[in-house]
């Protein structure tokens, strides 16, 4: 049984993540473990919000916090239930240290974190990916599904390969979490630069093991900007998807999954992006 964890801000509760992670989790039979990253920190509310004549008002300060703290307290009893209701096995966790710090301590004991793409916990608004993404998906260790804004079901698959082991790790660890989809038409998708070849790199090698797990799978070499190409092709398909695609760390060696091209994915995709990185 894998254990899957779904991340929310109790003060912005994602209905999607939740959903998907529920999905998901019955989907594989999983154990889903509701993470709500209640930081101390944090706030629904402005420092500015709470001047009066005589400085900070103590009264607005208790008033908003019993606001912040019934909003988060409301956020997970709605996942408890919906999770009763659909019989799957949960626990949650109340986080109130450092988001982030809580988070990827959380995701050392996990097979999947999902968190949605827009998540920022903080007061600013920011284009995705935020800061907080990208620093997740930095230092994250276990596979993470970013969701969408809303739920939809999965009728296909991208797989981003370029060629390097960072790329087929993960696909592996897609697989090895959702056989289930083993039976859900697949295509991998390979980007060259204008003067190489329309050779799918290893590709005799990454056939015999696609042969192997998935049932109806299509190869396709384009020519271009990885960034370019990507969007452009995956656009013109109507099936709602998820993209599999390697790793986003800052001393990544891939030849084209370089931050800013997971980034560009990240913000012109509304649809599940799963991302894996291999350990050193």
């Amino acid at each position: 049984m894998h254990k899957i964890i779904a991340a929310f801000d109790g003060l912005n509760y994602s209905k999607s993540t939740s959903e998907y992670a529920m999905q998901l989790s019955k989907k594989i039979n999983g154990f889903l473990t509701g993470v709500f990253l209640d930081d101390r920190t944090y706030t629904s509310y402005k420092i500015y919000q709470l001047i009066a004549n005589n400085g900070i008002s103590e009264k607005k300060l208790r008033t908003y916090k019993e606001v912040d703290e019934k909003k988060r307290f409301t956020a997970s009893k709605e996942f408890d239930e919906e999770c009763n209701l659909k019989g799957i096995p949960h626990i949650i966790h109340h986080d109130k240290q450092i988001a982030l710090i809580e988070l990827l301590h959380e995701s050392i004991f996990a097979d999947l974190l999902l968190i949605n793409n827009q998540e920022t916990f903080s007061h600013h608004s920011e284009n995705a990916p935020s800061r907080f993404i990208r620093d997740l998906l930095s230092d994250v260790h276990c596979p993470v599904l970013l969701t969408p804004s809303d739920y939809k079901p999965i009728e296909q698959l991208f797989f981003l390969y370029d060629g390097q082991p960072q790329s087929m790790h993960a696909l592996k660890m897609f697989y090895y979490i959702f056989q289930d989809f083993g039976n859900i038409p697949i295509e991998i998708i390979s980007i060259k630069s204008m003067e190489s070849n329309m050779h799918l790199p290893d590709g005799k090698f990454i056939k015999e093991w696609i042969g192997r797990h998935f049932k109806n799978a299509t190869y396709t070499t384009l020519k271009g900007l990885p960034a370019n190409e990507i969007v452009h092709h995956i656009n013109k398909s109507k099936k709602h998807s998820i993209i599999i695609l390697g790793a986003h760390r800052k001393t990544i060696l891939s030849r084209w999954f370089t931050s800013s091209i997971t980034d560009v994915i990240i913000k012109e995709f509304d649809m599940p992006l799963f991302m894996s990185q291999q350990i050193n």
